[in-house]
């Protein structure tokens, strides 16, 4: 019997995603050599690198319960924040605390909307949504160009051994505070047992509003992150630069295991998800297939990805009903 438990815990979904990643890493190595170029890697950890940091804190916002669909347009805003700043001569070791409190402020916003408004989040993050896009012609017309070195410092001179991006190293240090965080904090025990059951959280003493604004506050702080990951890439910055990059996010968190239902998820499996989400565009390209299948894939990744995600959370239910049916029947006897 102990036996049959020690399998069933090690055959986790993180497990079944790992090694599925392998089996494609290898099918790449067979069909695709030119896939491990040493230019094609780093580009990978780079892209890698600002997907996990999002979906991290897209990761605490579902393990809530709650969504944001705004996070694309939020990182736009905070890309052109950065740049406006960046155009100054301001150094990385500015710009990067300047992006994490602008994109904590707004994410606030979101927070703020869902808990003392009572507006559900995916309607509240599709409002914000608009309103950063309407604003954002307003504030500079396409694009600031001619940023100066000091702007693009990260992307072109910051090489960890010469030749690593420096964001791989600022994503390494983000998961490890974040494996930690969720594992041994407090707050993350709130953060799940809001996600299991607001009204129950409430009732154990939890201050359920509090928390949410604090979460998406949190999560607005690594969006804030990754947009300097992606501003900082070129001396050109758009105000387009994170459109549509939610999608990505969501479905790194919703491959790793994380339910929609919120109350469970893990880091590492976001992990997992994020380096499979940033390896299908490189992947398609080596292989020779049109670029136009990638956003099928992660649309296909993310259909797939609920549907599991449901069937566990109704399995998850039938056995607690079960549970709950035997013991009413125990006491009845």
């Amino acid at each position: 019997m102990n036996e049959k438990k020690k399998k069933a815990s090690f055959l986790t979904t993180e497990f079944y995603l790992a090694l599925f990643l392998i089996l494609v890493l290898a099918f790449l190595g067979v069909a695709a050599r030119d896939f491990y170029s040493i230019n094609n890697i780093m580009s990978l950890l780079n892209t890698f690198s600002y997907i996990l940091i999002s979906a991290i804190g897209m990761n605490m916002i579902i393990i809530t319960s709650n969504i944001d669909v705004s996070t694309g347009a939020l990182i736009s805003v905070v890309c052109l924040f950065t740049a406006a700043i960046g155009k100054t001569g301001v150094p990385f070791a500015g710009l990067l605390p300047a992006a994490m409190l602008m994109g904590a402020v707004l994410s606030t916003m979101n927070g703020l909307f869902i808990t003392k408004m009572k507006i559900p989040a995916i309607v509240a993050t599709l409002a914000t949504t608009q309103i950063f896009q309407g604003v954002l012609p307003l504030l500079v017309e396409g694009s600031i160009y001619d940023l100066p070195a000091s702007f693009t410092w990260l992307a072109f001179d910051a090489k960890v051994f010469g030749i690593i991006p420096a964001s791989v190293l600022i994503c390494l240090i983000v998961t490890v505070i974040a494996l930690i965080f969720m594992k041994y904090s407090k707050f993350s025990k709130k953060i799940y047992a809001i996600g299991n059951n607001a009204k129950g959280a409430r009732l154990a003493g939890v201050n359920v509003n509090k928390t949410i604004v604090i979460t998406y506050a949190i999560a607005g702080a690594l969006f804030g992150i990754s947009a300097v990951i992606i501003a900082t890439a070129g001396q050109r910055v758009t105000n387009t630069m994170g459109t549509g990059l939610e999608m990505t996010f969501i479905a790194a968190v919703v491959l790793g295991g994380t339910s929609t239902a919120g109350g469970s998820g893990k880091i590492i499996g976001t992990v997992i998800g994020a380096f499979i989400l940033a390896m299908i565009a490189p992947a398609i390209n080596y292989l020779g297939i049109s670029p136009n299948w990638s956003d099928a894939v992660k649309g296909a990744i993310i259909i797939i990805s609920v549907v599991v995600s449901g069937a566990k959370y109704l399995k998850k239910k039938r056995v607690i009903h079960k549970g709950s049916t035997v013991e009413a029947g125990g006491g009845a006897s």
